[in-house]
């Protein structure tokens, strides 16, 4: 007769974990599985590029010229701020145009930002003028994965200049004008008497520019207070420009003469008069 052996316990114990093992093991290959499969399920992030080239003013007065295209390989260009940013206004990059790579960006709308100083370093002292841009909407998509964003630079603020004509000279004491406004200039700024030609320039960013002249008229002993006030509406490549001076054969004091310089209008003029024998 044969006799079944019972099996050893022994025996039931590797044949347990070795079926635990085959379970585990079975378990990990079918999570791989998922994860293999969640993997191509999955849409992959797609990236174009943009490459920047600048237009504009970079390198001309308030009044405009023909445009040009600014060298990003100059000196000139390791003065202006380029940003990219999204269609949240979030900046994703930002360098100088002289260091700017192009930029490897998802798929989505951007636009891009330059300008050679911010509004408060165009206000600091006597100011500067600001050259800024926007380029239009740049949309990155499988069938345009290379976009080059043009920014037509312009000038963003007003220049000032406050002049003395020589028929003043000599015939006022204590005689100045004192200009206020822009966005971030916190004091006015007084411009004192100066000779005859020679021109104080101050930048603005837009906003309101209020102007008064004050001093005293002391020809023989007159002794009279001179107090002029006005505004006016400050834009981007307004060109402002007082000249205080004297008509001799009125005595009347014709201050100041404005004149406009835009490229959207002819020049204007605006004049004040004050007369002191009355």
């Amino acid at each position: 007769m044969i006799f079944n052996r019972p099996a050893k316990p022994e025996m039931n114990k590797i044949f347990d974990c070795t079926m635990k093992m085959k379970f585990v093991y079975a378990t990990a290959i079918a999570m791989m599985a998922v994860a293999c499969n969640s993997e191509r399920i999955d849409e992959p992030v797609q990236f174009g590029e943009i490459s920047v080239a600048l237009s504009g003013e970079p390198k001309v007065d308030v009044i405009t010229k023909a445009a040009e295209t600014l060298d990003p390989t100059s000196d000139l260009a390791k003065e202006y701020t380029v940003r990219i940013l999204n269609s949240s206004n979030s900046v994703k990059y930002e360098a100088s145009l002289f260091d700017f790579k192009t930029q490897t960006l998802e798929l989505g709308t951007y636009y891009v930002t330059a300008e050679n100083c911010s509004e408060t370093q165009a206000e600091s002292g006597s100011g500067k003028k600001r050259l800024y841009g926007r380029s239009a909407d740049i949309t990155l998509s499988p069938e345009n994965l290379s976009e080059t964003a043009v920014v037509p630079c312009s000038v963003a603020n007003a220049l000032v200049s406050v002049g003395f004509d020589s028929s003043v000279s000599g015939k006022f004491s204590n005689l100045k004008v004192v200009l206020s406004g822009g966005t971030t200039r916190a004091e006015s700024i007084i411009v004192e008497e100066t000779q005859a030609g020679v021109i104080t320039e101050t930048w603005f960013n837009p906003s309101i520019l209020t102007y008064s002249i004050t001093g005293i008229f002391d020809p023989s002993g007159m002794n009279k207070a001179v107090v002029l006030e006005g505004s006016r509406v400050l834009s981007a490549k307004d060109h402002i420009q007082l000249v205080v001076s004297l008509n001799l054969e009125n005595g009347q004091i014709l201050i100041p003469t404005v004149t406009v310089d835009t490229v959207l209008a002819d020049p204007t003029e605006v004049s004040g008069e004050f007369n002191p024998y009355v």
